[in-house]
């Protein structure tokens, strides 16, 4: 008689929690938080009067500057140096595009900052929206370390320690042994990506009152103007959508490897120090991107002023790819975990 999926579950839940593994990142998420609102209201106090417009005053003057430097760039540069973020020119066109569609709708001067998914330009936002963007940025480094340790002790960690063989002696069906272990990872570092978000709002109010800037999104040509609130919802999603395709790529780097070591030290690598993505620049052609996991996964770009990372990307493009590659990492993942001999 084969196990109940949901005992299969309560088994995961309890190895994730071993030692009390998820009160101690519980405390650590709270002290990182406070340490960040410590840090947010120092600078504040420092850098009195002092915050970042998104370079949306003086809309005539920085739009003519902005296409200025993109034809300076277009000129000198490269054309591997203009797939890379900081030289994009379909950075400098996001953000012109922006300007103009302030302009053109009569939008005053510094009611409206340009989204970045550079999350550390927060620090010095000094409101809600960039402070609660920044802390989140901070702690989402933390749970995506979270569930690659966790994805690799759960596979790899019990296979090399003989665990993966002794559970097989019961009459245990892999599709549903596999399920519950990457869906445990996942709905743990799902909560917590949503404790982390709602531990940022609620000491982001606290330091800085419930009002922000309203906040512009920018696909290609199209910008569209949110309130705060209804903007930070959307940088929740694409955090909650990441946690999702990173537990699948890990799980398939898990499927891939049979030591826990080697393991968790790709993972490390590739998702978390971003070797993927550098891997990606390597590469240098426009449109690869499209065929790349880590460039695809990166939603945010697509929605902000920096802009994808390779030319020719959309936000469009994007979604359909990330989840077409999580499906393949799944189904290649489930494929290798049931032949492995154990």
């Amino acid at each position: 008689m084969n196990v109940k999926m949901s005992d299969l579950l309560y088994c995961e839940f309890y190895k994730i929690n071993r030692k009390r593994a998820l009160l101690k990142l519980a405390i650590a998420v709270v002290v990182i938080a406070l340490a960040m609102t410590g840090l947010s209201a120092l600078l504040k106090d420092l850098l009195a009067g002092m915050s970042l417009s998104g370079g949306l005053a003086d809309y005539d003057a920085r739009i003519e500057s902005l296409k200025a430097e993109m034809a300076a760039i277009q000129e000198v540069s490269g054309w591997t140096d203009k797939l890379i973020i900081g030289n994009s020119i379909a950075g400098y066109k996001a953000q012109i595009a922006v300007l103009e569609y302030l302009k053109a709708h009569g939008v005053s001067s510094g009611s409206t900052m340009a989204f970045s998914v550079d999350g550390s330009l927060g620090l010095f936002g000094f409101d809600l929206f960039n402070f609660t963007n920044f802390c989140m940025s901070v702690l989402m480094d933390v749970v995506i370390i979270f569930l690659i340790v966790a994805c690799c002790r759960t596979t790899c960690g019990e296979y090399t320690s003989g665990a993966m063989k002794m559970q097989f002696l019961r009459p245990i069906n892999k599709n549903k042994f596999f399920t519950a272990k990457w869906l445990s990872v996942l709905i743990v570092a799902e909560a917590l990506t949503l404790i982390s978000f709602l531990l940022s709002l609620i000491l982001g109010i606290m330091l800085y009152g419930p009002t922000a800037l309203n906040v512009a999104f920018v696909a290609g040509s199209v910008v569209t103007i949110v309130p705060p609130m209804a903007a930070l919802m959307i940088t929740l999603l694409i955090n909650m959508v990441q946690v999702f395709a990173y537990t699948q790529a890990t799980m398939f780097i898990c499927s891939l490897c049979n030591t826990y070591g080697k393991s968790i030290v790709i993972s490390l690598l590739l998702i978390v120090f971003g070797f993927g993505t550098y891997l990606e620049y390597v590469l240098a052609i426009p449109y690869v991107g499209y065929l790349a996991f880590f460039a695809n996964v990166n939603w945010a770009s697509g929605i902000s002023v920096d802009a994808p990372i390779f030319k020719g990307m959309s936000i469009w493009g994007m979604i359909p790819i990330t989840l077409l590659w999580c499906a393949f990492f799944m189904w290649f993942s489930y494929r290798r975990f049931n032949k492995k001999e154990v």
